[in-house]
């Protein structure tokens, strides 16, 4: 007998607890200050053959013991695969599929790098070119043992931290990326010279408005805090993940120092504390920031956009007309430099560097990619006085690190804060809690076996929904037998939903409790259970899907996850929905059932060589005759191609209907995973020669 209960829990987001075993961990603390540093010949390669013999640390110029140094190898990826053409077939045109997730263990990563988009300080002039970036920087400059994030300073910090091996899910949240109207930049990287200073009131010759410098530099001033304080978020979220760890920051830049009004001389500010505190976070945590600056080439001069006659317009001004133009030139070219100066400075103190003044942001994000390679992890015993007595205030210590070794070059932090970090005992968690931090986590947990198939659909009554077929293998569950023979287990199961920023949109709590006879043991252990979970999605957009199964009586867990991408159908999308993969030779359940039973190879995808395997789906919003192709591929390597079908939508039923075929394995095919492509196309009535296109994806294995 099964018996499934459901119920919404009011759970916490947690952030995620996996520190690679072998690697030692950064440390700021009374019993020793690990820092991590690059060494490098003359040449630029590194030179991995280092003791701590070999290094010179110098705290506040007071020379220190080093008593640890720890070569950290990275293992360095091949180039990456060649794109493969678009497929072809009678005019249907399919985009080869980009790989999606593998199970990712915390030993597996080499490297966990954070793309950080300032877009409180990003005009809009720039966007479009560090998206295009962004996406070469994902298609040519990441390895297979990245975990990577994309975090925007204006977004919400509050949901998942999207670290993830996926491109697919990358490339999304780079799409989504949008100018935000709080930006402390407007259109341009430097506004143009076109206003007044001072307007007239009409009919009010006693009245004038007031100067705005004032109230624009704090605005500068706190959306500048804002990004550091962002900063110091992903720095978090980034600090108990493994591999050599670094931030990419695409910034415009920021003041690092501020006058207050009337002040010819300027000091620290709200912007210089936050940049303090990001620094000896960073310090802390291990993770090198680069800075990469969004502008481009800017010469700092003058602009075709820049009108000096307005300035002038009713004004006694054309005496002065050449000191306003040489004086604007020279504003401007200050805050260029004043902007850059502030990114030179958080890259230089935390071991990494800026890169400025390039127009190929994509080659500027390699070259910062490039140098998170091989590093040594060095230590020292810190003397009694560097760390604060309590409630007195801690002071900044600078770090000297050298080399003896002649003719080498070592690039580290130079500098901490003399507050000793906490061992802080794990607190304990709840079952619900530990059941969040386990979905949420970008490594796969495979203790109790879990497989998931999520199928985008939608229903003209119920609108946008993802359907989840899982899969739990029952062999990793605790059964109890009780004083009748039956044999009794209990799982707790979670389906969150996440949008492109990472923000929590819908989840599902469900609890099942199974009772079986001594065959329906036998029969459980060998198939497994499986069921579905229906999930209302409320827009269209890329989404990312995370599932946990908690043994109740274990406390073991098995993680799932999947991307997938809900077209507009509502809105009239020509799109095609998920796709639904059996074996010949399984039942075929209602395809709007909300709990139907489901042969277990539905939800883990899995055949052997020469099997046959048929799929269905729904096409929405097709106005004319649909050709309709189908591709196998492994990799980047097209193993099946077939001819497109012309399919015609039947009376009525423009707004969806069923396709479906079949294809054959071959029998020599090799095991390993493979991505079947569907790709559709059909014309568009409202526009003369234009076509509508659709692709949709699914993988599966072959064992």
């Amino acid at each position: 007998m099964l018996r499934l209960t459901a119920g919404i829990a009011a759970l916490m987001l947690a952030a995620v607890a996996a520190q690679e075993p072998q690697t030692p961990r950064f440390r700021v603390a009374v019993d020793a200050v690990r820092i991590d540093a690059v060494v490098t010949d003359k040449n630029g390669n590194i030179v991995r053959d280092l003791t701590a013999d070999d290094f010179e640390i110098l705290q506040d110029r007071k020379p220190q013991r080093v008593t640890f140094a720890q070569f950290v190898p990275i293992a360095v990826a091949s180039a990456p695969a060649p794109t493969p053409a678009p497929l072809k077939s009678n005019n249907v045109v399919g985009t080869p599929p980009l790989p999606g997730s593998m199970p990712v263990q915390p030993q597996h990563i080499q490297r966990t790098i954070a793309l950080v988009v300032d877009d409180l300080g990003m005009s809009l002039d720039s966007l479009y070119y560090v998206k295009r970036g962004l996406h070469a920087f994902i298609d040519n400059s990441t390895q297979p043992g990245d975990l990577v994030a994309v975090v925007r300073t204006g977004g919400s910090m509050d949901g998942l931290q999207p670290f993830t091996t996926d491109r697919r899910v990358l490339h999304a949240a780079i799409d989504n990326l949008k100018w935000n109207t709080f930006s402390r930049n407007r259109v341009e990287a430097f506004e143009s010279v076109n206003t007044f200073t001072e307007l007239s009131m009409p009919g009010r010759s006693d009245v004038v408005a007031g100067d705005f410098t004032a109230l624009e530099s704090l605005r500068s001033t706190v959306s500048a805090a804002g990004t550091l304080g962002a900063l110091n978020l992903a720095i978090q979220g980034a600090q108990s993940l493994p591999g050599r760890k670094a931030i990419l920051l695409v910034s415009e830049g920021f003041t690092l120092l501020e006058k207050e009004a009337g002040d010819l001389s300027p000091g620290p500010g709200r912007t210089r504390l936050a940049l303090d505190r990001a620094v000896d976070h960073a310090t802390r945590a291990g993770v090198v920031i680069y800075a990469i600056d969004a502008r481009g080439l800017q010469t700092g001069g003058l602009v075709a956009t820049d009108d000096f006659n307005k300035n002038c317009d009713g004004f006694n001004c054309q005496s002065d007309f050449d000191n306003t133009v040489r004086g604007s030139a020279g504003t401007r070219a200050n805050l260029l430099s004043d902007t850059q100066v502030g990114m030179k400075y958080l890259a230089q103190q935390t071991g990494g560097f800026a890169v400025l003044n390039g127009n190929d942001l994509g080659k500027a994000l390699a070259r910062a990619a490039s140098d998170i390679r091989d590093y040594y992890v060095i230590g020292y015993t810190p003397e009694s006085d560097t760390f604060a007595a309590k409630d007195a205030p801690p002071e900044y210590h600078k770090l000297t690190v050298r080399v003896k070794r002649p003719g080498l070059t070592v690039r580290t932090r130079t500098e901490f804060l003399g507050v000793s970090d906490v061992d802080e005992a794990a607190a304990a968690r709840s079952p619900a809690q530990q059941l969040v931090d386990a979905a949420i986590s970008p490594f796969t947990s495979s203790d109790v076996a879990v497989g998931a198939t999520t199928l985008p659909g939608y229903d003209e009554e119920r609108g946008l929904f993802l359907r989840a077929l899982l899969h739990i293998d029952t062999s990793s569950l605790t059964f109890a037998r009780d004083a009748d023979g039956k044999s009794a287990a209990a799982a707790d199961v979670l389906g969150m939903v996440f949008d492109r920023d990472g923000t929590e949109v819908a989840h599902l709590s469900t609890g099942f409790e199974v009772t079986l006879t001594p065959q329906a043991v036998q029969d459980a252990l060998h198939d497994g259970l499986a069921y579905t979970l229906r999930i209302p999605i409320r827009q269209a957009g890329s989404y990312q899907v995370r599932f946990a199964v908690r043994d109740r009586a274990s406390g073991k867990y098995g993680t799932a996850g999947e991307f997938v991408d809900l077209p507009d159908v509502p809105r009239g999308a020509f799109a095609i929905s998920g796709i639904v993969l059996r074996s010949s030779n399984d039942l075929v359940a209602p395809a709007d059932a909300d709990r139907m039973v489901i042969s277990p190879s539905q939800a883990i995808r899995a055949y052997k060589a020469g099997a046959e395997v048929k799929y269905a789906c729904e096409i929405y919003n097709a106005p004319a005759p649909v050709q309709l192709a189908l591709s196998i591929w492994r990799g980047t390597e097209r193993v099946l191609a077939g001819t497109a079908d012309t399919l015609t939508p039947p009376a009525g039923q423009q707004k969806g209907f069923a396709a479906g075929g079949a294809f054959k394995l071959g029998p020599a095919l090799p095991p390993g995973r493979y991505v079947l492509q569907l790709a559709a196309q059909t014309v568009d009535p409202a526009k003369k020669g234009a076509v509508k296109r659709a692709l949709q994806q699914m993988d599966f294995q072959v064992k």
